[in-house]
């Protein structure tokens, strides 16, 4: 009994992986600039824009950043970014699927502290200098958000 009351206090002890940031996005991987997030080893970022119409900012694997506007149904969902935006990509140390990391450091743990992406999956906060390996998957050390597939749309949530 003893025995069992010490596992069920350590297991609250044990931090989850997952972001507890608020987050739901959809998007359709089938078309670019989300398409590019289905490269090994190819990130793109999304980010709430800033502005009197909804809309978002993706930058794709060459640094280019395109605006979209939310179209009304999109605006109903009420898109949630996480902390800092989303790392959205596919790790090439990993079976192919698409992963969702928040963009701001986790060491941080500041909106305005978002990390830098270089074209080969990894990440740099240039506030505290600790770089990620976006390939990594589960062993990067950045927050994660679980994704699921359905066709050519996916959704990032908690």
């Amino acid at each position: 009994m003893l025995l069992l009351t010490i596992l069920t206090m350590t297991a609250c002890d044990i931090e989850s992986p997952y972001s507890g940031y608020a987050v739901f996005f959809t998007c359709d991987i089938g078309y670019d600039p989300f398409k590019q997030a289905t490269g090994l080893g190819q990130f793109i970022t999304v980010r709430r824009k800033q502005g009197s119409t909804p809309s978002y900012e993706v930058t794709d694997t060459q640094g280019k950043k395109h605006v979209h506007q939310l179209t009304e149904m999109e605006a109903r969902q009420q898109f949630q970014y996480g902390l800092g935006g989303l790392i959205i990509g596919t790790p090439s140390l990993q079976d192919g699927s698409i992963w969702a990391y928040d963009l701001a450091c986790p060491n941080c743990d500041s909106q305005r502290h978002r990390l830098e992406l270089d074209n080969i999956g990894r990440a740099k906060c240039h506030n505290c200098d600790t770089q990620f390996d976006l390939n990594l998957g589960k062993s990067s050390g950045l927050w994660y958000y679980r994704v699921s597939t359905a066709g050519t749309f996916v959704t990032i949530h908690n």
